[in-house]
């Protein structure tokens, strides 16, 4: 006898809900310095936009789980994306602890915010681009190409404001990715009926006497 996993109903927040979260926590800062833009050199306005970012990416992170464990994948894509979600929270936590410490993050922290975005776009255009091919998880598909191509826009362009809409956009994106890990299927389940299907298909007819 054969058994096959089942899909369980998620439990705490939906990937959509994490990502929105993350988006409000990581677009409301960057907001607020364009508008406020005399105070984003005091501790205070640091450490706020320091622990936006590392609460933004660790939600971010999760989310990239979540889709990773429920649709799969290219194995490359999906760890370069999760290396740069990884290297986005450093990053979050590196600038409040410099911040904390000599009262301005300095300019090395931003390497590994630069490092991280890289990561994204490799990852996100190669994980986007095959899911886009796969049907049901198009949207995720769809969430992580303009992650990546927004993402890298934004550092591509330095000029205000267009640097800070296509930051924030690549932010926004991040939904798309979240719903799309809540609605596909688990990859265990597709690859259980799969199996099952296949030994079905090969399984001998049985002889007549």
């Amino acid at each position: 006898m054969t058994t096959s996993k089942t899909a369980t109903a998620p439990t705490g927040p939906t990937a959509t809900a994490r990502a929105a979260v993350a988006a409000v926590a990581l677009i409301v800062p960057v907001a607020i310095e364009s508008l406020f833009s005399s105070e984003e050199d005091a501790t205070w306005a640091h450490l706020v936009f320091a622990g936006s970012q590392a609460l933004g990416w660790l939600l971010l992170l999760t989310v990239a789980v979540s889709l990773r464990d429920r649709v799969g994948g290219p194995r490359w894509g999906q760890r370069l994306v999760l290396v740069g979600c990884t290297l986005q929270l450093a990053f979050g936590v590196g600038y409040g602890a410099l911040a904390t410490a000599r009262g301005e993050p300095g300019d090395g922290v931003f390497v590994v915010f630069l490092a991280g975005f890289l990561a994204l776009t490799a990852g996100g255009l190669t994980w986007g681009l095959r899911l886009r091919r796969s049907g049901p998880s198009g949207t995720g598909g769809l969430g992580l190409v303009a992650v990546a191509a927004l993402g890298f826009l934004a550092m591509a362009v330095g000029v205000d404001p267009f640097h800070d809409l296509l930051l924030l956009s690549s932010y926004a994106a991040w939904i798309l990715v979240g719903r799309a890990a809540d609605s596909a299927p688990t990859s265990d389940l597709v690859n259980a009926g799969s199996r099952s299907a296949s030994r079905r298909r090969s399984r001998p007819s049985p002889r007549r006497s």
